[in-house]
């Protein structure tokens, strides 16, 4: 019995931490797969899925959040996330400037 209660524990936890990613999409602007040029990777989907990998930390299936006064851009995921200054959004050669890098759309 203890087993079988493990195991639907461990299944109902999954799939809140599957399922519930993701959030309000990002606009538009920002949607896709973004590299930097330091080697981070940036993705916000249409579902309102997001992610990154930036050295030893990533993030996959969460919300991304872009606050417009503070000029930010929050990807998390349960306490586990990333902010970069918005230095220059997406422009019309798929180029954006997070934190002094700049990101080229894939």
């Amino acid at each position: 019995m203890k087993n079988f209660i493990s195991a639907v524990l461990v299944g109902f936890v999954l799939f809140v931490v599957i399922g519930c990613g993701g959030g309000t999409p990002a606009p538009v602007k920002y949607q896709g797969d973004w590299v930097g040029t330091n080697g981070t990777t940036i993705y916000m989907y249409a579902d309102g899925k997001a992610g990154f990998r930036a050295g030893n930390k990533k993030v996959t299936g969460g919300g991304a959040e872009i606050d417009d006064n503070a000029k930010t851009l929050t990807i998390s995921l349960f306490g586990i996330s990333e902010t970069w200054k918005i230095d220059q959004e997406p422009n019309d050669k798929g180029e954006m400037k997070l934190g002094g890098v700049t990101f080229k759309r894939k």
